[in-house]
């Protein structure tokens, strides 16, 4: 494991900071790739940087800076009821899935998304602050089909094991 550093990143868009952006930090140097760095901005925008998830700070190197988020409208997305849960929470949040409507949108550019596209970069230092602020211009708003549900919600519900309720 490579030493951390502590680091953080501000996001804003059209210079105002935004929320519940996941930020990754993608490495220059390929030694680094099996530590993912990054973090989730708060209300300020700013993210506090991790390592794998549980060391905090990032290792010293340079890094392109990915930046996603995903906004819903619509009846709100069902959240799975986990590993433990039984038969009939399944079939709920499966009912939910098939029978919602809510679209699903991403708000950053897709440029920002991906390590090839991204214009952004940061160097972490071994000393110094590493505090780092980005902004991504106007908010966007594509619609992401393959998350989006529009079902008509009128249809006879089936569960998954093909067994009519």
């Amino acid at each position: 494991m490579p030493d951390t550093y502590p680091a953080s990143i501000t996001i804003t868009q059209a210079g105002a900071p935004l929320a519940d952006a996941t930020v990754v930090l993608y490495p220059e140097d390929s030694t680094l790739t099996r530590w993912p760095v990054g973090g989730t901005t708060d209300e300020q925008g700013t993210a506090t940087l991790m390592t794998s998830t549980q060391y905090e700070g990032a290792p010293a190197g340079k890094f392109k800076v990915i930046v996603s988020k995903s906004v819903t409208e619509g009846d709100p997305y069902p959240k799975h009821p986990g590993q433990g849960a039984t038969r009939e929470e399944i079939n709920d949040y499966d009912r939910a899935l098939k029978t919602g409507k809510f679209e699903v949108f991403k708000v950053v550019a897709e440029e920002y998304r991906t390590a090839g596209t991204t214009p952004l970069s940061v160097e972490v230092a071994s000393s110094g602050d590493n505090m780092f602020s980005e902004d991504l211009g106007d908010a966007v708003k594509e619609i992401d089909v393959q998350a989006s549900a529009t079902s008509k919600g009128d249809e006879s519900y089936v569960p998954m094991d093909g067994t009519a309720e």
